[in-house]
């Protein structure tokens, strides 16, 4: 088994395709990804909140 099989995989971002490890909720209609910095609606990951 090689160490990325054993890697859970990341979301994409919807707007450039990059792994998205962080979501911040800005405002209600607002939000960003990261570490791409993208804006994207809050509520695209609630996985990477914990909900």
């Amino acid at each position: 088994m090689s160490r990325d099989d054993a890697a859970p995989s990341l979301p994409e971002c919807p707007s450039c395709g990059e792994p998205v490890i962080i979501s911040v909720a800005h405002g209600p209609d607002t939000g960003s990804v990261g570490p791409c910095g993208c804006s994207v609606p809050p509520d695209l990951f609630p996985e990477l909140r914990g909900e």
